[in-house]
């Protein structure tokens, strides 16, 4: 099989996880069992479901069209299939997560919230108070552009990484940003931890002024003291 060939699996992976994930929060949401764990009642949008349909559609065409460009134009910066020994992996995966979250942190709280630069831009995906799951996808193409640049950066900033490496990254980046709008908080486990990193970027949503502004651990919010 051609790297070609396994950097293409690793995109459908990562749709895949995407889209079990809303499955089940779909359903989720429409059976008693599940609507018991809702933070909110209402996602208290401030955009009709027309502009909702209109965003969603737009972000999934520029997320697709610059994820296939990247990894097909640029693979040789940022994945590899040479044998590697187990611990590599594991090294390559927590450095790409570590620049990634400190990057976004930083991009999300100045940027998009402390500064007016994309503040504009942010508000768009701000539209939610109490985000459910398809408001992952609402997002101002300029904020996709960046998010995914930043993800595929971290990876070039440490050389590459093998591609398998790569798979389980952005497969666990694209199903955590359809998790933590879930809008579901269920403390039982084994849902307890997402249920909480749901609950926090919930509080996020509340208003253009609150902060927990790190995306996969709340490690840089804990660090300079945004955690609310």
């Amino acid at each position: 099989m051609t790297i070609e060939m396994k950097a293409l699996i690793a995109i459908l992976a990562s749709y895949a996880s995407a889209g079990v994930a809303q499955a089940v929060l779909f359903r989720a949401y429409r059976l008693p069992e599940g609507q018991k764990y809702l933070i909110s009642d209402d996602p208290h949008r401030s955009k009709s479901k027309r502009e909702l349909r209109w965003r969603v559609r737009l972000n999934i065409a520029v997320s697709i069209a610059l994820i296939f460009s990247v990894m097909f134009g640029f693979g040789e910066y940022l994945y590899h299939d040479r044998a590697i020994p187990a611990w590599r992996y594991a090294l390559e995966a927590v450095t790409v997560i570590l620049i990634y979250d400190f990057g976004y942190y930083f991009m999300h709280r100045y940027p998009f919230h402390e500064w007016k630069i994309l503040r504009g831009a942010h508000s768009v995906h701000h539209a939610a108070r109490n985000p459910r799951f398809f408001d992952a996808l609402l997002l101002h193409p300029v904020e996709t552009i960046l998010g995914l640049s930043l993800f595929f950066g971290s990876v070039a900033l440490v050389g590459g990484v093998h591609i398998i490496t790569l798979g389980v990254l952005f497969t666990i980046y694209t199903a955590l940003n359809i998790l933590n709008h879930a809008g579901v908080d269920c403390p039982h486990f084994p849902f307890k931890t997402l249920g909480k990193l749901a609950a926090i970027h919930d509080r996020h949503h509340h208003s253009m002024m609150h902060g927990n502004y790190a995306s996969i651990t709340p490690l840089p919010d804990i660090i300079f003291g945004t955690v609310e």
